[in-house]
């Protein structure tokens, strides 16, 4: 008798085999879940919509930004840099550089598409932009998802309490992240003979070069590879316990040349070392409404957060600390006490630094591996899509309640009084239908809008750049806000023809005003906002 199969010697029905085989390929997904996103994924895409409907929805000043359109025109129109602050011809004689040039022309050509909205929008898309670097690329590492969220959220804070719209401080923040980059994805300082990556030599001096030309904040970049350069020298220096052996490490020479590399790049401007000394003197005497750093501020507090997390760090680790990241630290800090504008610099080398410490002290999320084929996992596959389902619908979203969207799903366009805070819109049409050249006197806070959107471009008594005129000037100025019974005669004095005063913040002035027309001054324009008094023309 002929022996029996072997899947029937087994108990095993061949049919059935199949059956079960053909069911197990007909139950594979059809979409891989290899980039399926998680709960904390979820968390990361709210919290980036969040902040793009913020940034979005924030009214841009109605200071600086539009002084740096104004400049970037002018500069677009006559193909030559500035000498003077302009549209003020009582500062005609300091001394003035426009050392934000490539970002004033960024904004003029942004201004040039889109106007205000426009500018609003490249604002915000900057701003979320930058959160995305920290996120990808600061915070690149095994680590908390946790963790990396606090650090996007302690940023978006630091740009949302010192936010100026598109001004150049946040122009510069893309070329701090230019700068960063390669440094934070190849951390060769923290390597044994870890010298400066080619990516390090190649983009950092680029980045150098645009920073220098967009914002005075530039002088960072030096110092803060020359931080590099100094720890890399200090762990040498632990090692070999000479001095002479330590300096003359091919390494620590390495990051020497691209501090010298760097502070080289930064010559390759109109004015050469004359940035420098305007970086200085803005440290000294802020010219731009910065200021030092105030602890019990909110800025302050971020930094002071900062800095308590990375003394613990210090004390907690379980990962070695390198001089470099030490000395990094220690310089961003140094430099966000001198003056806020460094406050963003200092919030992205503390995240730089601190994340790194935190390895081993924090349990981390489950990393996602290849799915295994159990029931189990077969049964929670479906799931594993739901939480990128929710992503995309939130995204779409937030584009949907975002200003942008009226003009893709249709819409009322967002009106001009809620892009910019409080535009003197009715006295800006005033003098756009009766052009004449003007001297205009009026409050700081609508100055810069009326040199922006006034056509005949007239002259202004102040603007923001307010710190370049002479302390006789700014006197006048702080006095005829006030009023006074001799307003006229300060007036005549600079042979100011107009003045504008806001009702809602000089009310005893624009009383006092509508008292003394007489055949000199007579009312030109009124509303319950402002009224405009000019002089006569005979």
């Amino acid at each position: 008798m002929l022996a029996a199969p072997k899947q029937e010697q087994l108990g095993m029905d061949p049919a059935a085999e199949n059956s079960h085989e053909a069911e197990k390929h007909a139950a594979a997904p059809v979409l891989s879940d290899r980039y399926a996103l998680s709960a904390i994924d979820f968390v990361v895409v709210c919290t980036f919509v969040a902040a793009y409907l913020l940034f979005y929805y924030l009214p841009l000043p109605s200071v600086g930004v539009w002084r740096d359109v104004n400049v970037g025109r002018a500069i677009l129109a006559q193909a030559s840099l500035p000498s003077h602050p302009l549209q003020m011809p009582l500062a005609a004689g300091t001394p003035y550089r426009a050392t934000h040039w490539l970002a004033d022309v960024s904004l003029a050509l942004v201004d040039r598409i889109g106007g205000a909205e426009a500018i609003s929008l490249a604002a915000t898309l900057l701003a979320v932009g930058y959160l995305l670097f920290v996120y990808f690329l600061l915070c690149r590492g095994p680590y908390p998802s946790l963790l990396k969220l606090v650090a996007v959220v302690l940023s978006a804070a630091t740009l949302l309490f010192d936010w100026q719209g598109l001004s150049p401080a946040l122009a510069s923040a893309v070329r701090l992240a230019l700068f960063l980059a390669p440094l934070a994805i190849f951390t060769r300082w923290r390597s044994p003979n870890g010298a400066p990556s080619l990516w390090t030599w190649i983009v950092s001096p680029l980045a150098i070069i645009a920073w220098t030309n967009t914002h005075w904040t530039f002088i960072a970049g030096p110092l803060l590879i020359g931080a590099i350069a100094c720890g890399v020298a200090s762990d040498a220096f632990r090692q070999s316990g000479k001095l002479r052996e330590a300096c003359g490490n091919r390494t620590v020479q390495a990051w020497a040349w691209l501090m010298q590399l760097c502070l080289f790049a930064t010559l390759l401007n109109p004015w050469g070392f004359g940035v420098w000394s305007d970086a200085i003197a803005q440290i000294a005497v802020p010219l731009d409404g910065s200021a030092p750093l105030v602890l019990f501020s909110p800025l302050g507090l971020v930094v002071a957060l900062f800095v308590i997390a990375f003394a613990y760090l210090l004390r907690r680790s379980q990962v070695e600390v390198y001089g470099g990241d030490v000395l990094l630290f220690v310089v961003a800090a140094g430099l966000a006490a001198c003056n806020t504008h460094f406050v963003l610099t200092f919030v992205a080398i503390a995240t730089l630094v601190c994340l790194p410490l935190t390895a081993g002290m924090f349990s981390l999320s489950p990393i996602r591996t290849k799915l295994t084929t159990s029931d189990a996992d077969q049964e929670q596959r479906p799931l594993r899509f739901v939480f990128t389902l929710f992503s995309l619908l939130v995204i779409w979203i937030g584009f949907a309640l975002s200003p942008i969207s009226a003009s893709v799903l249709g819409g009322t366009p967002r009106p001009l009084v809620k892009a910019v805070d409080d535009p003197p819109v009715g006295v800006v049409q005033y003098f756009n239908e009766n052009p004449r050249p003007r001297f205009v006197f009026a409050p700081l806070v609508w100055s810069d809008w009326i040199g922006y959107a006034v056509s005949e471009s007239p002259d202004l008594f102040v603007s923001s750049d307010f710190e370049r005129l002479p302390q006789q000037a700014k006197f006048d100025y702080r006095r005829l806000l006030r009023g006074g019974a001799d307003w006229k005669r300060v007036l005549d004095r600079y042979a100011v023809d107009t003045l504008v005063i806001d009702k809602r913040t000089q009310a005893d002035f624009a009383t006092q005003a509508l008292g003394d027309v007489d055949e000199q001054w007579q009312l030109a324009w009124e509303s319950d906002r402002a009224l405009i008094l000019q002089r006569r023309i005979d």
